[in-house]
């Protein structure tokens, strides 16, 4: 399988001079998985696998592959996952942000409203939820670690043991992959979140699929520091587009209902500024 030719070879025949641009990025290989069946994701804050990774995990999804979410910081909960069925889009294919924001908070109770059964409703896990179902993952296995933000390098051995338990244990290794950050993305818990899933790929011998996120924020197409012809990406229909910006919508609204606690929503939750993004993909390190 040939390297692709990075981004600052396309950059520097043609004088430019701005970071990442969309433009060089077009030529990049799609990023397939063909054989995934199961995906393993390691997030290291909230919402950071939606923003930077919700339409490959849609597209997965689709094709019936199933998906585990190791959420590294915030308090530790009950695991709810999410259940029933996502509407199809319109018959055109697009999916307005109105009608899925609206989808996705269908079932948060109203002001005063008790939803509770067994215990409080965690404020976490119902935006996580949210989040999902108006993404179109209608199953996810969510599993907590607690770590607090910025904690994830202090505790890398903890993080190492927790995504070793739920690789460890697939019963189809063959068709297993992990998503985990770049270890080179330019945030301290991201880049030891990619750290420990690289240490247990490599003893398992799975694949291993990372994301840009950071660094879209100071990462040029001249940066060495990024292996370019290792980038591959996945192109974002608008439809796509829409429920990433529903889900991290739903995700907000969730954290900010009546009568629930907002809990964390911390600064790595904001989306990128105006032309840091790669445009209508997302852009992985295999």
């Amino acid at each position: 399988m040939a390297d692709f030719a990075g981004p600052s070879d396309a950059l520097r025949d043609a004088g430019a001079s701005v970071r990442a641009p969309w433009s060089a990025l077009e030529t990049l290989r799609p990023l397939t998985l063909r054989s995934c069946r199961r995906i393993v994701v390691v997030a290291p804050h909230p919402r950071d696998e939606i923003r930077a990774a919700g339409g490959l995990l849609r597209r997965l999804a689709s094709r019936h592959a199933e998906v585990d979410v190791l959420s590294l910081t915030e308090r530790p909960t009950l695991s709810c996952p999410p259940t029933g069925p996502v509407d199809d889009p319109a018959p055109d294919g697009r999916v307005s942000l109105d009608d899925l924001v609206a989808g996705a908070l269908d079932d948060l109770p109203e002001d005063g409203e008790d939803d509770s059964t067994d215990g409080p409703v965690d404020p976490d896990e119902a935006a996580a939820e949210a989040a999902y179902r108006a993404l179109g993952l209608s199953v996810v296995r969510r599993h907590r670690l607690g770590l607090p933000d910025g904690g994830v390098a202090a505790a890398e051995s903890d993080v190492v043991a927790a995504v070793s338990e739920i690789v460890g244990f697939s019963d189809d290794p063959g068709g297993l992959c992990v998503l985990a950050p770049w270890s080179g993305d330019g945030d301290d818990d991201h880049e030891a979140a990619g750290r420990a899933a690289e240490v247990v790929t490599a003893a398992y011998r799975v694949r291993l699929v990372r994301w840009l996120d950071r660094a879209w924020t100071w990462a040029g197409p001249d940066s060495a520091e990024v292996p370019w012809r290792r980038a591959r990406q996945v192109l974002l229909t608008d439809t796509l587009i829409e429920r990433k910006h529903a889900a991290s919508a739903a995700f907000t609204a969730a954290l900010t209902a009546p009568g629930r606690d907002a809990g964390h929503d911390g600064e790595h939750d904001a989306e990128l500024p105006d032309g840091w993004a790669p445009g209508p993909r997302e852009v992985y390190l295999v």
